[in-house]
């Protein structure tokens, strides 16, 4: 076994060293990114590493990002927004990857096909959650998630950008969500390919807002892809990607972040009742 190999093992194996490692306080991320925005040593090697241009979201702007399929309104997203009521100082960023294949066995992919309407507790503190089924989950198994349609027809991608916008009306959409898709395919098709190059956006030109799981569906992921990534970057650097938990990391794997708040039922029932 490699020294990398055995620090990755120690690293899944330690959930509180894993979380010093991957993550750093908001307040140092900010400081350290202003710290880094004249550094030529990171400037070329990130232009060595992507090859291609930055993003252009984030371009000219300190930028706080969330990566994921698509723009929502689930809980996660809106707590990512209330982080960024906070911090001024930061511009938000969602970053969205609708070329990636729909996977009923990913939590948060299948979230976007069958929703979980947020109940509250039941007498014993337990959550409580209603599944609404927008999508036919098993065609749609495999599929392009910007190719996916609802049950009433509308673009699976177009209705939840809907109900993102209903949400936070205040936002500019074209200025807070840019899609990643091309920019990711040219790197390649799988996560191993483009995850390095993604981590290096984090050095120097934004702040990743993102929790990385150890729980059994998560692990493989985290190991084999997250940590391998992080690891050669820092090897080459001397640095890591800036990294800020998003969710309480004692919380992190909670179903509620996944969930919607009750009162978009009612949005939601009137899309279906058009079948």
């Amino acid at each position: 076994m490699t020294d990398i190999e055995k620090q990755i093992e120690f690293l899944c194996d330690n959930h509180d060293e894993f979380d010093k490692f991957i993550y750093t306080p908001i307040e140092d991320a900010i400081k350290e990114l202003d710290s880094r925005q004249n550094n030529q040593k990171l400037e070329e090697y990130t232009k060595s590493i992507i090859g291609v241009d930055i993003p252009e979201i984030l371009k000219n702007n300190r930028s706080m990002v969330l990566f994921r399929h698509v723009a929502t309104l689930n809980y996660e997203i809106r707590r990512f927004f209330i982080c960024a009521d906070a911090l001024d100082d930061l511009h938000p960023v969602i970053f969205e990857y609708t070329a990636d294949k729909f996977n009923n066995r990913n939590e948060w992919k299948f979230s976007l096909g069958k929703i979980l309407i947020n109940n509250g507790l039941n007498k014993k503190r337990e959550q409580m959650f209603e599944c609404k089924n927008i999508i036919d989950v098993n065609s749609s198994n495999n599929m392009p998630i910007k190719s996916i349609n609802t049950k009433w027809g509308q673009p699976l991608v177009s209705f939840h950008h809907e109900i993102f916008n209903k949400g936070f009306p205040h936002l500019k959409y074209d200025i807070n969500v840019f899609d990643l898709s091309d920019w990711l395919e040219k790197f390649g098709p799988a996560a191993k390919d483009y995850y390095k190059s993604f981590f290096t956006l984090f050095l120097k030109n934004g702040v990743l807002f993102e929790n990385f799981l150890l729980n059994k569906e998560e692990l493989p992921f985290t190991k084999t892809v997250v940590l391998p990534a992080i690891l050669e970057i820092i090897k080459e650097t001397g640095v890591k990607p800036l990294i800020v938990a998003l969710e309480p990391t004692n919380i992190e794997s909670d179903k509620f972040w996944l969930s919607h708040p009750q009162h978009e039922k009612e949005f939601i029932d009137g899309k279906m009742n058009t079948i």
